[in-house]
This record gives structure tokens, C-alpha cells and sequence, in this order.
């Protein structure tokens, strides 16, 4: 009987080509404001991403048609769909895990053709046309208060399940689920996180790079 596989993946700089949100409120905020210092408390561990995600959201002054204006420029892995398509003839569950902005991941999931993909983030908050908030639906679900969204509770849950987790992602927020899943799949932050820390993970440049490696693993290998 074939083993039932989870792919999770993180979305900013992993699916996307850069990362959308950190991009966005580069343009949208003030130099005035500081933001250097608070992206740098975050990255130590001074203060949660939940926290540095409600003051960037504070300091923007920006429109829904800023945010769409900006969002027309981004793209995503020129291999991301090929890759949901190998996901999906070999029944692989596929799962986006982010702690960015839902609006963002909708509109260019939409837009790439990729709508249907089930995703994970928390929730940007529009009031007259602007940006106005951010709701956090699944923080704090393993009694951690780093992350906006616990990523790590979502693979779990999935192992809990029965699901073999391969782990896809790039940045701060993807260490901690990482450390949990069956296989990674790592880039940039997460890649030089791993190998400092000593864990087991593979690097990786494009989905075409993960399809290969879960083709290796996976399926030749059974």
C-alpha cells in the first residue's frame, strides 16, 4: 500500500519568487518609521512576527488598489504549477503554510491559475478600501507566541493524521516546522538555519528541484 504524503510549503520566497509581504511594506512605509530596527528585533527573537506584522500593518498607508497595483508585478516559481500537477497524479496532498497575508496568496494563486490550492495565512483586514488590520486564526496553537500563524501545528496535525510530511520553505518561519517534518526541502534563511544547526535537509532552487527529489525518494524508491 502506498504511503500517504503531505507536501507543505511555505509561500513568501518559496512559491512566490521574492517575498511579496516583506517587499510591499518596504514600499508602502516610511523611512520615517524605522522599520529596519523592527525587522531586525524580529529576527533575533525580540519581539513575535505577530508583533512585527501588526506594526508594519499600523505604519502602511496604502489602498486595496496600492496592494493590487503591486501585486501585478510578482511572480511565482516558474515550475510551481508542474509541480502541484505531479502532486496531484500521484495523490500527494498539497498544503500552503504562510505567516504573511491571505489577500496576497488569493489574488496570486487566482491569478496563476492556481486558485484551488488549500493555504493557510493570516487574515489581512480592509475597511474603506485600505488596509486596516490583521487577524491571526491559528496562532498560538501549540503555546508558542513567535509566529502569526503556527506552522508547526499544521504538520503536525497532518502526521497525526498519517501523512509522510516533506517540508518546503525558505525564511524565519519555516525553522520550527522543519524541525518536524519527515523530509525538507530548504533555501536561503532556512537552508543556512539547517546546516548550522546540524539538521538534515535538502537544498533546493525551484520546484523543479523538488520534483526531482521526491521523485528520487518516493516514488524509484518503492
Amino acid at each position: 500500500m502506498r504511503r500517504k504524503v503531505a507536501v507543505i510549503c511555505d509561500f513568501d520566497g518559496t512559491i512566490s519568487v521574492r517575498d511579496v509581504g516583506h517587499h510591499f511594506f518596504g514600499a508602502f512605509i516610511s523611512d520615517s518609521h524605522g522599520r529596519s530596527d523592527l525587522l531586525h528585533r524580529w529576527k533575533i527573537g525580540l519581539i513575535s512576527s505577530r508583533e512585527c506584522l501588526v506594526t508594519e500593518i499600523d505604519w502602511v498607508d496604502a489602498s486595496r488598489e496600492d496592494l493590487d497595483n503591486f501585486l501585478s508585478n510578482e511572480l511565482l516559481d516558474p515550475y510551481i504549477k508542474d509541480f502541484i500537477d505531479f502532486c496531484d497524479r500521484r495523490d500527494f496532498k498539497t498544503l500552503i503554510l504562510s505567516d504573511g497575508l491571505d489577500y496576497y496568496i488569493d489574488k496570486l494563486l487566482m491569478k496563476f491559475g492556481l486558485g484551488f490550492l488549500d493555504y493557510r495565512a493570516n487574515h489581512l483586514v480592509l475597511s474603506n478600501g485600505r488596509l486596516a488590520g490583521v487577524e491571526f486564526p491559528y496562532y498560538d496553537l501549540m503555546e508558542c507566541t513567535m509566529c502569526g500563524n503556527c506552522k508547526r501545528y499544521h504538520v503536525e496535525q497532518l502526521k497525526n493524521e498519517g501523512y509522510y510530511t516533506v517540508y518546503v520553505g525558505n525564511g524565519y518561519s519555516d525553522r520550527c516546522p522543519a524541525e518536524h517534518a519527515d523530509i525538507v526541502l530548504a533555501k536561503g534563511d532556512l537552508l543556512d538555519h539547517c546546516r548550522r544547526e546540524g539538521q538534515e535537509c535538502v537544498p533546493f532552487s525551484n520546484f523543479r528541484d523538488v520534483e526531482r527529489e521526491l521523485t528520487e525518494r518516493l516514488i524509484l524508491a518503492e
